[in-house]
């Protein structure tokens, strides 16, 4: 009797690792708004944190404030990684200039005018996990050495919910400030 359940385990178990696999490979593509884009994986493991907008920020600015709802797709910012928490403004900064942030892409979250705000906890895993498999497609695979490149991201609040805002503003940051745009695809 012993004899017939090891085959039956390792099947189970294969079985298993194969529904892992394939729930790991569908559920990567976190925020999407209809953007294609070229598949590509950084070499890293991006690290994550959040920036939220809300009330202010401690950090030294790098240049002129740039509201964080008003960032878009290549802004650059010198402050990125010392801005967490809650976080309305960053420096602004020239991507020619060094710089440790930058815009690589806008999530929208879905929600007509005047609809429910869907809660911090399903906006921020959103963020997570788009930010991070957008992260992966967009950078040239190369590009980076292990642990210089993580990831940040700013999302509505209640408030600025109520305001219209339904974008998810994702930010790659740099461990070493860069002086050139983040090479995309």
């Amino acid at each position: 009797m012993a004899i017939l359940w090891r085959p039956l385990l390792v099947f189970a178990i294969l079985i298993a690792i194969l529904v892992l696999i394939v729930l790991e490979l569908f559920s990567c593509g976190g925020g999407d708004d209809g953007h294609k884009t070229t598949a590509a994986q950084a070499p890293t493991t991006p690290s994550a944190s959040v920036a939220k907008p809300a009330t202010a920020t401690t950090a030294k600015r790098a240049g002129p404030s740039i509201a964080a709802n008003a960032l878009k797709v290549g802004d650059c910012v010198g402050d990125a990684r010392s801005t967490v928490g809650d976080v309305t403004t960053f420096g602004a900064v020239s991507c020619d200039k060094p710089h440790d942030g930058e815009v690589y892409t806008l999530i929208v979250v879905r929600g007509a005018k005047g609809a429910k705000y869907p809660g911090t906890a399903a906006v921020t895993a959103k963020g997570q996990r788009g930010c991070r498999a957008r992260l992966r497609r967009h950078v040239v695979v190369g590009a980076f050495g292990v642990g210089e490149l993580g990831f940040k991201f700013v999302y509505p609040t209640t408030k600025s919910w109520a305001g219209g805002d339904r974008e998810i503003r994702c930010m790659a940051t740099f461990k070493t400030p860069r002086s050139e745009p983040l090479p995309l695809h």
